[in-house]
């Protein structure tokens, strides 16, 4: 897939003399609660420290930062242990995964009030990292309902190769202090069995001034 760069589009992601450019992707990593949620909006908190987010506006960029969007990311993080051995109830991890990202749900990017992207279901935005592993269970001995059954389930937005996301053919402009937004929209609540966490992370070209 050949990107289209416009000639403003290379001036947005030219730095200038006192500017640098770095391999930086914005992210925010946030609770799917068990009931689940009708919305998800990122990228307007700034506190929770890096294992939550690295912004350092809420949904804008501070001053002397730009960034050019060349794909994004969906990745659902499981709340449950992959691996269950001897229980009677064996929910799965797979399960939670294929409802909310197989489900009718969808994303919207917008920069200012102009829309850049809806998508639409989130399989569509791969997270390209994570584990991988396949799903199975094992019966060691059925004489009672409960006796060593074994379940492993996992899953990942696509598979876990780095850079397997949702590549844009036009790179998406976000400047200096211009608000964005990133919802995951779901018209009717997906519940899940086990509360877990949804991140979204743009992966891109950070601009800044040079330190």
């Amino acid at each position: 897939m050949k990107a289209y760069i416009s000639p403003q589009m290379q001036r947005f992601l030219t730095p200038l003399g006192n500017e640098e450019a770095v391999d930086q992707p914005l992210y925010h990593i946030q609770a799917y609660p068990q009931a689940g949620v009708t919305t998800l909006t990122f990228f307007g908190v700034t506190t929770g420290g890096y294992t939550v987010t690295n912004m350092d506006g809420q949904n804008v960029l501070s001053k002397g930062k730009r960034f050019g969007v060349f794909s994004l990311a969906v990745g659902f993080l499981s709340g449950q242990a992959p691996v269950q051995v001897d229980g009677v109830t064996l929910d799965s991890a797979l399960n939670d995964a294929k409802a909310i990202l197989e489900g009718a749900g969808f994303l919207q990017f917008r920069v200012l009030d102009k829309d850049y992207l809806f998508e639409s279901p989130l399989t569509r935005v791969p997270q390209g990292f994570g584990l991988n592993a396949q799903a199975g269970g094992i019966a060691r001995n059925l004489a009672v309902a409960a006796d060593g059954i074994s379940q492993i389930s996992t899953a990942t937005n696509g598979l876990p190769i780095f850079g397997m996301s949702r590549k844009l053919r036009v790179p998406i402009p976000i400047p200096e202090q211009v608000k964005f937004t990133l919802t995951l929209n779901f018209p009717v609540a997906i519940p899940i069995v086990t509360a877990g966490q949804v991140g979204v992370w743009l992966d891109g070209m950070l601009i800044r001034a040079m330190q």
